[in-house]
């Protein structure tokens, strides 16, 4: 499948909702805090309509970054002591109205053995798969309150391990065994995928692009929920196609949260207790990672959207990497107006919503996969850092990282992300 848009169409894809300019893209440890917390580190948020389905929304969540795909004996997982969620804000105040909550439950069967498997593994369940992981969605009100349990002891996507664990291309074909349909329309999967986000992180290095893809070869943890469109519309109804206010638009975000107290104890195992606290959060990718200060990144993790406009308004009027852009790269980017860059603010509150930090997608009657596009929602071919450079510099030259595509293919087919890496991969590192 190839859906990639170029820069222009990405552009014009902003009128589905009244914007005319874009920004920003994904964020792996972008703070300090949660840099040393990989198990509860947003990674990335896409949402889009789905290509099976249009009466569906998709949303993919991407948490604990840059994965080795060899990382063994103990293979990378979620974390049981997290609390994984998705949001939803569908009356354009920033605040959560509907949420899915994911916990995380790993079960090894035989602890006398270092080994993640015993065997070759043929399917999720596969005695054989020595370290086992399931996981509960539990539907959440704007109270806080469970409404409703919509799926428990789901099983976890397993890593994949190498060509003789999954001998004959297997792999697929078991993980997707963990794909799970609730009797209330969501389709849910959690597991290991290929690093959907494409990107030369040499850009940290004062802002040098080289062409090559960083993150080739990487997997991510990943969770997929598609949800009835009208489950989380405001009023659970879908907004007629003329409509044009708030509740046009629903507003994503996910979040990780860990227990209040964590007890380490010298000859027990550790015990983690008390209410969860936030430690993560993600919509509009690189946010956090390259317009919050370091001061700030921390404190940024733990707040709400709705408290955006305080808390980081002016690092999105006056972005600091539209100097460095000017400095570094000797680019000629106009210099940022005495009011600042309120072309840049006006995306976090279209259709008259509160600015905040959400991935908003046009949600009206009609609408399908292929009239979204970042920031309309957001697919997983969207280009993104080469639409930060270009529209932070704002000088009407496109401006790219040289990297255009992912290294794996999508699928038009749930759960969309393309297959993780084996661990039989024998990674190359990119030469400057």
């Amino acid at each position: 499948m190839t859906k990639f848009k170029p820069f222009a169409t990405a552009l014009a894809g902003l009128a589905a909702l009244g914007l005319s300019t874009v920004a920003f893209a994904s964020s792996h440890r972008e703070a300090p805090a949660i840099a040393q917390d990989a198990f509860a580190d947003n990674t990335d948020v896409y949402t889009f309509i789905s290509p099976e389905n249009p009466d569906s929304l998709v949303v993919v969540a991407n948490f604990v970054p840059l994965l080795i795909p060899s990382s063994g004996p103990n293979f990378f997982r979620f974390s049981d002591d997290v609390s994984y969620e998705i949001h939803f804000d569908n009356d354009g105040d920033a605040r959560r109205d509907v949420s899915y909550r994911f916990s995380f439950d790993t079960r090894i069967l035989n602890g006398d053995t270092f080994l993640y498997n015993v065997g070759a593994i043929g399917s999720i369940t596969d005695p054989n798969l020595n370290v086992q992981q399931t996981y509960k969605v539990q539907r959440v009100n704007s109270r806080g309150r469970v409404d409703r349990t919509v799926a428990r002891d789901v099983p976890v996507a397993p890593w994949h391990v190498g060509d003789r664990s999954f001998p004959n291309n297997s792999y697929e074909s078991v993980a997707l065994q963990g794909v799970y349909e609730s009797n209330t329309g969501e389709r849910v999967f959690a597991g290991p995928r290929d690093e959907p986000f494409f990107v030369d992180l040499r850009v940290f290095d004062l802002l040098g692009v080289a062409g090559g893809k960083s993150t080739d070869g990487l997997n991510v943890m990943t969770i997929v929920l598609e949800v009835p469109i009208s489950d989380i519309a405001n009023g659970l109804r879908r907004p007629s196609a003329d409509e044009a206010g708030p509740t046009a638009v629903v507003g994503v975000h996910a979040t990780a949260s860990r227990r209040r107290t964590r007890v380490l104890r010298r000859r027990s195992p550790e015990r983690n207790r008390g209410q969860f606290v936030q430690v993560s959060r993600l919509a509009w990718p690189l946010v956090n990672e390259v317009v919050v200060p370091l001061k700030d990144k921390d404190k940024f993790n733990r707040s709400q959207p709705k408290d955006d406009l305080n808390n980081i308004g002016a690092f999105v009027l006056f972005p600091e990497l539209t100097g460095l852009l000017q400095a570094v790269l000797g680019l000629d980017c106009p210099d940022t107006p005495a009011d600042g860059r309120t072309d840049i603010a006006g995306l976090l509150s279209p259709n008259g919503t509160d600015i905040a930090d959400l991935l908003r997608i046009n949600i009206t009657e009609g609408q399908t996969f292929a009239d979204a596009g970042f920031p309309n929602g957001r697919w997983l071919e969207d280009d993104v850092v080469d639409v930060l450079l270009t529209v932070v510099c704002n000088n009407g030259a496109a401006i790219s990282d040289g990297v255009d595509a992912n290294d794996l293919p999508f699928t038009q087919t749930f759960p969309f992300v393309a297959s993780p890496h084996s661990g039989s991969t024998v990674l190359v590192p990119t030469i400057p």
